[in-house]
């Protein structure tokens, strides 16, 4: 099939790099056989229901008593009585158990309660506490639930993996390893025995397929959003000629296109025009849109080559990335996922679990970051399904196993975000999805650089020309508008 397209549909001009000036030997018809092949690998997880099925609770009394509350704004500094601290704990361990999908998964009562009764004691050592010690009081306590939606007045309990690019040096692979662009063969890394870990495919500046060292590293996600960070760690590379180079990270910092301040930037818009690379930004699932998000997927079928950027979509309705896989594809396309009704005991269901590869003689590239969370990485999983789809980017967030909802601490007035009623379960062979970790990308480039790259990697490789649309956020400068 995708040689079909390789030269009827794409009508790729097929390069294959020879010297020392190129770091990977790879034609683009072998590279996305790679990718399909590797993509297929992936088999849905196997998952005994009733492991994760605890204490039901009806849905209109869990909703009505805990996600529809309203509460006064959360200030840090308000100071709390000892009696107050304590009724906030025992209405957000309560909440965990009538509400929280993943309860069973993370150890249920037992681990729930223990938590609960630690919190308590070191309550009872104070009279009073600020709501600011409180927070990171339950922040401490619930590092065991490792959940990418979970958090405490914004505040996750757990860090989340970002990718450090050691850049300064480019190197390919071969039968024996891997060796830099002037032909020098690495010995070892010192303190990763496994090279391939570390090793991860990515493009030059000029598109070329290279490899780069890339390191995952736990981190604040509010942190890495709002200021570059450092890498706490250098590479020293050893060569078979005795040589040894020492590489350091460029500074990371995740990269969006939206706008907490401004949401009316948020929209999704892109432009198509005859002769270009269609590119359809997409920021949100948002069901409002709809019927929009549904005309990027079918505007994108239309092209031989196209472009989803999901790096700055956080996700939304989890019922709208199958449809929108669907009116790409014009198939049924299913993921590995397995989703379970954990609380209300009528609903209880597998999903996504059985094997369908969607065939497809199109090239669709999806750009994916950090920021890309939840229903994104959704989408993403169906992706693995479809056949000559190529991500390229960062690792996602890893925000999959719950889902979101909010309530507010009577006393405290701490907004939680906690998922309400099912329980999402991907494959976690390596490699794939991982909570906190997130999807990786098939070509991993920062998700900054991501644009720029794709159209020089195409061009390099005889795709097509590649120029890209750039598209001014202001609606009225573009020739067609989804919102």
């Amino acid at each position: 099939m995708f040689k079909r397209s390789l030269c009827i549909i794409l009508s790729l001009s097929i390069l294959c790099f020879t010297g020392c000036s190129s770091v990977e030997n790879l034609t683009f018809e072998e590279l996305m056989e790679e990718v399909n092949a590797k993509h297929q690998e992936v088999e849905a997880v196997d998952v005994n229901v009733s492991d994760y099925i605890g204490d039901l609770v009806d849905d209109e009394q869990r909703n009505q008593y805990y996600l529809n509350n309203t509460q006064e704004k959360y200030d840090p500094e308000k100071v709390l009585t000892q009696q107050q601290a304590i009724e906030d704990v025992i209405y957000l361990f309560d909440a965990f158990h009538d509400c929280y999908g993943p309860y069973e998964y993370f150890g249920g009562t037992k681990v729930f309660d223990a938590a609960e009764e630690k919190i308590k004691e070191e309550l009872q050592k104070k009279e009073s506490i600020k709501s600011a010690d409180f927070e990171q009081l339950l922040l401490q306590q619930l590092r065991f639930v490792k959940d990418g939606h979970f958090k405490i007045n914004m505040k996750c309990p757990n860090p989340t993996k970002v990718p450090f690019f050691f850049r300064e040096t480019a190197f390919r692979k071969t039968k024996n390893g891997y060796q830099n662009t002037d032909g020098k063969q690495v010995k070892s890394v010192e303190g990763y025995e496994n090279l391939d870990e570390i090793m991860k495919r990515s493009l030059s500046k000029e598109g070329e397929l290279v490899y780069y060292p890339v390191l995952l590293k736990d981190c604040d996600f509010w942190d890495a959003l709002e200021t570059p960070q450092t890498c706490d760690e250098t590479l020293t590379i050893h060569y078979t000629n005795g040589e040894t180079e020492e590489l350091e990270a460029e500074p990371y910092q995740i990269y969006t296109e939206t706008s907490i301040e401004n949401p009316e930037k948020n929209k999704i818009v892109r432009a198509w025009e005859d002769g270009e690379i269609p590119v359809f930004q997409l920021n949100m699932f948002d069901k409002k849109h709809r019927d929009s998000i549904l005309t990027g997927a079918r505007k994108l079928r239309e092209a031989p080559v196209s472009i989803l950027d999901l790096r700055s979509n956080t996700g939304g309705d989890s019922e709208i990335p199958r449809e929108w896989m669907e009116q790409y594809t014009k198939k049924f396309v299913l993921g590995h996922k397995t989703v379970i009704a954990t609380k209300n005991g009528r609903n209880t269901k597998m999903s996504d679990t059985e094997e369908i590869w969607a065939e497809n003689d199109k090239l669709l590239i999806i750009l994916a970051g950090k920021y890309s969370a939840s229903a994104a990485e959704w989408l993403l999983d169906l992706a693995y399904n479809v056949e000559n789809v190529l991500i390229v980017g960062e690792n996602t967030l890893g925000g999959t196993i719950g889902g979101s909802s909010k309530i507010s601490l009577p006393n405290s007035a701490c907004q939680v975000d906690i998922g309400s009623g099912h329980l999402s379960l991907f494959p976690e062979e390596e490699g794939y999805m991982e909570e906190l970790r997130g999807l990786y990308p098939d070509i991993w480039v920062p998700a900054g650089e991501a644009e720029d790259l794709v159209p020089r990697f195409l061009e390099h490789y005889g795709v097509r020309k590649a120029k890209i649309i750039k598209i001014s956020w202001i609606s009225k400068f573009l020739k067609i508008h989804l919102i």
